[in-house]
């Protein structure tokens, strides 16, 4: 088997309409918009043996079109796909799998522990009124954990309006992006929290560089610790000052196996976030992830349902039943291209 062609275009699906201007907002404070910072390449890989695989990732044309270059003439199965990236992983365990007649997650190994994958709600940092919003939407649509962009001066108070809004078992990610900044910052905020037994992480509060920090932390603080990387050795010296709960991973699929391996070990769960704000090609290959991974207990981070359209045929991902999606069972990713919809929102 060998690659003939590559096809791609990028494609912008707008957010909806709850999403929209919290969006620009949430891109206009990095100097981006959405339509940069949101739309993503998708790719079609063609093979001699008449076998298509879908990839999509990467924001920028000529890059992937140069990277698509190096793969012409080659054999796909015989490419390193656990160590690619996006959108190569998806398209090339895509073609493998339909060449062999098997879903994605047998490929990838170790049995199947799920066939469905939870996954999480979301808001941008917002003011919190604004976040409330999110949270009655969230729970009106049965999704069980909703994480947020946090910052110190008013996590105590988002957390209280998405729980008037959710109701008392609507649990909270407290992802801070470190900017909780000092060890006293941090326990203040936690102690704050208190009555709200809810939040079920705080995310990188403090820079997790400081891996001693987290140790201390995790002795005075009553929410659980999260850090996402999938970087073994960092998570190491983190397991090795005992100042995590939980690891957030992503990456390549060797990466991801490896890190929940390691937090495995410790007896952490994990979940997988390997683009969050993607589309379902994306979600179908972290859900095929998941289904391998025996600790990926956690909700992901992976939410094509707050765009305004679905890419696939199947509309995977799109509608979500009870805050999971299931594993696609068709060989490969086991979803297709909807090729209308992908012209209806190309942009390049």
């Amino acid at each position: 088997m060998k690659i003939t062609k590559v096809e791609q275009m990028r494609v912008f699906v707008p957010w909806q309409d709850s999403y929209k201007e919290p969006m620009v907002s949430w891109r206009g404070m990095s100097g981006t918009t959405p339509e940069e910072e949101d739309s993503y390449v998708i790719v079609q890989v063609h093979t001699d043996e008449g076998i298509v695989g879908i990839g999509e990732g990467g924001r920028s044309m000529v890059q992937t079109e140069q990277q698509a270059q190096q793969y012409i003439g080659k054999n796909p199965m015989e490419l390193d796909m656990f160590n690619l990236g996006r959108p190569w992983a998806h398209a090339f365990l895509d073609i493998a799998g339909k060449a062999l007649g098997v879903p994605a997650y047998r490929l990838i190994g170790n049995g199947k522990h799920r066939d469905r994958v939870p996954v999480d709600y979301w808001s941008p940092y917002l003011a919190p009124e604004e976040t409330r919003k999110h949270a009655e939407e969230g729970a009106k649509r049965g999704f069980k954990l909703h994480k947020i962009k946090a910052r110190p001066w008013d996590t105590v108070w988002q957390v209280k309006v998405m729980t008037e809004a959710g109701g008392p078992d609507y649990k909270i990610r407290i992802d801070p992006n470190e900017k909780f900044n000092t060890l006293s910052e941090t326990v203040r905020i936690d102690d704050a929290l208190q009555e709200y037994p809810n939040v079920e992480c705080f995310e990188d509060p403090v820079p997790k560089a400081h891996p001693e920090w987290y140790g201390i932390l995790r002795q005075k603080c009553r929410a659980p610790l999260a850090i996402h990387t999938t970087d073994t050795r960092l998570i190491l010296n983190h397991l090795r000052h005992n100042g995590i709960d939980i690891v957030n991973v992503g990456g390549t699929i060797n990466r991801v196996i490896r890190a929940a391996a390691m937090a495995q070990a410790a007896g952490c769960p994990v979940w997988i976030q390997m683009e969050g704000h993607c589309y379902a090609i994306q979600a179908a290959f972290n859900a095929h992830i998941g289904a391998a991974v025996p600790n990926a207990t956690l909700p992901y981070g992976m939410r094509p349902f707050i765009r305004e359209a679905c890419i696939t045929k199947e509309g995977y991902g799109f509608a979500v039943e009870d805050a999971h999606m299931p594993v696609p069972e068709d060989p490969g990713l086991g979803i297709s291209l909807d090729l209308k919809m992908c012209e209806k929102f190309r942009i390049e």
